[in-house]
């Protein structure tokens, strides 16, 4: 791999991570209790309404501890909670999978401008993982492959950015034969910046042992659109 496609890598990955920066990672601690259906909270009609009546005049540090206040005033249960607190009190669990060892979080974040829709995998090691985090796709992945760097050079400013967030087929889940678990992920390729064409498209897939420890990631196919 040339020096300059290395650096090009490094900049695409941060290019498109920047949508992440802006809001909390999932916050850090020991044997956090395992996400579970009870977990999953269902937005009452007049939530938001009420919410930024509460909030909204809160310091852009407390607003989300103001959040998650104002969804235990309106009945959401510890569980559920938990899980926003872990969010970095920036979303709420909007739906489960139960998919063995390790399972999917499909989480609602109401406040990005973009992206609202986030995927988890809960209860391995570690416990919550962002599939999302591109941090975990690695540069020299996308570099060994043939089509992710055929669009480079079609597309210098080519981005990675989310796909499809919600569905029982978004991630998709599979055992492995050794006994692990392996979830695969759908990215959008776009040339450039967020409103860009999508010129592209990759499934990363995330595998696990079976004991529910993360290994790694693999790029998988990437296909062009035009």
């Amino acid at each position: 791999m040339s020096a300059r496609f290395a650096v090009l890598l490094l900049a695409i990955v941060s290019a498109a991570s920047a949508q992440e920066a802006s809001s909390p990672s999932p916050t850090a601690g020991p044997a956090p209790v395992p996400v579970g259906p009870d977990a999953v909270w269902t937005l009452p009609p007049s939530f938001l309404q009420t919410m930024h009546k509460a909030c909204d005049k809160r310091t852009p540090g407390r607003f989300g501890e103001c959040f998650v206040s104002q969804m235990q005033k309106a009945g959401a249960p510890e569980p559920a909670l938990a899980f926003a607190r872990r969010t970095g009190n920036q979303g709420y669990l909007r739906d489960f999978r139960d998919t063995g060892k390790v399972d999917i979080a499909h989480a609602e974040y109401p406040f990005r401008a973009n992206e609202n829709r986030v995927c988890f995998l809960v209860n391995g090691e570690p416990p919550m993982i962002d599939m999302d985090d591109l941090s975990l796709i690695r540069a020299d992945a996308l570099a060994e492959n043939a089509a992710y760097a055929a669009l480079v050079k079609r597309f210098p400013n080519l981005s990675i950015f989310p796909g499809l967030r919600f569905g029982v087929t978004a991630p998709g889940a599979a055992n492995l034969k050794n006994g692990g678990q392996r979830f695969m992920l759908d990215f959008l390729l776009r040339d450039g910046c967020h409103a860009c064409a999508v010129v592209g498209s990759m499934k990363v897939a995330y595998d696990f042992d079976v004991n529910g420890k993360f290994i790694e990631t693999k790029v998988g196919p990437v296909r062009a659109r035009r």
